[in-house]
C-alpha cells in the first residue's frame, strides 16, 4: 500500500512540474527575414586589414595577340564590403595564330596591332556577398564575391617592326570571388575588363586614337594581414 501511495505522489508531483514548465514557456513566433541582419559571425573578416595577392594572368580574347602576364595586388579594406586596391601587372603580348596567318605569304598583311607590356591600376572594391558553401558534403568553405572599378594607365608596344610604344589612360572593371582556405589565405578568381584610350601610329603614318579592350582572366592567392 505504501508503495502505491508513493508512486501516486510522484506522478502528481511530476504532472505539476510539467504544467509549471509549460506555463513558463514563451512563444516567440516565426522570425521574419526583415528581422535578421547577421546570420553568423564572419570567420574571415576583412575590415581594417591589408590583403596581399600574387596572380597568374592571361588575355586570350584579343584577335591579334595572346598575352601571358603576372599581377601583384595590395588592398586595404575599410569595411567588410568596401576597400581600395592597387594592381600592378606585367606581361608580353605575342602574335596570335590569326596575326601569323595574315602576315604569311598568301595574305602579306601585318595588322597595326599593339601588344600588352604592363599596367598600373587603382580600384575601388565592393564586396556585397559573404557566404559559405558545402563541397561534396564533406567540407565548408567561406567565400565572398566582389566587384571593382578604377582608373590607371597601360603601356603597349606595336607588333610591327617599328615597335612603337604607347601609354594609354585606362578605365577598368572586374568581377571576382575569394574562397578562404584557412590561416588568412584565399584563392582568388577574377574576370577583368580594361578599356584603353590608345593613340597609335598607323601604317600610313596617320596618327589616330582608338578605344581598345583588354579582357583578362586572373587566378591567384592572397593573404590577409593581422587584425
Amino acid at each position: 500500500m505504501k508503495h502505491i501511495i508513493s508512486t501516486s505522489a510522484l506522478l502528481i508531483l511530476s504532472s505539476i512540474s510539467t504544467e509549471a514548465r509549460a506555463q513558463n514557456t514563451v512563444e516567440v513566433g516565426i522570425i521574419q527575414n526583415a528581422d535578421v541582419t547577421v546570420v553568423q559571425k564572419l570567420l574571415h573578416p576583412k575590415a581594417g586589414r591589408l590583403e596581399y595577392g600574387a596572380h597568374l594572368v592571361v588575355m586570350p580574347f584579343d584577335t591579334y595577340t595572346f598575352t601571358p602576364a603576372t599581377a601583384i595586388t595590395v588592398a586595404h579594406h575599410f569595411r567588410e564590403d568596401l576597400g581600395v586596391e592597387g594592381v600592378l601587372m606585367a606581361g608580353y603580348g605575342m602574335k596570335s595564330a590569326s596575326y601569323k596567318e595574315l602576315e604569311s605569304p598568301p595574305y602579306g598583311v601585318a595588322p597595326d596591332a599593339y601588344g600588352f607590356l604592363g599596367s598600373t591600376m587603382m580600384d575601388f572594391q565592393w564586396s556585397p556577398i559573404y557566404a559559405k558553401m558545402n563541397v561534396a558534403g564533406k567540407r565548408i568553405y567561406h567565400h565572398d564575391v566582389f566587384i571593382t572599378a578604377g582608373v590607371g594607365a597601360t603601356i603597349e608596344q606595336a607588333i610591327q617592326p617599328d615597335a612603337t610604344k604607347t601609354i594609354s589612360p585606362t578605365f577598368g572593371t572586374s568581377v571576382g570571388f575569394r574562397v578562404f582556405t584557412g590561416k588568412d589565405y584565399a584563392f582568388r578568381f577574377q574576370l577583368r575588363d580594361d578599356l584603353l584610350l590608345q593613340e597609335r601610329a598607323k601604317t600610313a603614318n596617320i596618327r589616330g586614337t582608338f578605344l581598345k579592350q583588354n579582357v583578362s582572366i586572373m587566378i591567384g592567392i592572397s593573404k590577409l594581414s593581422g587584425k
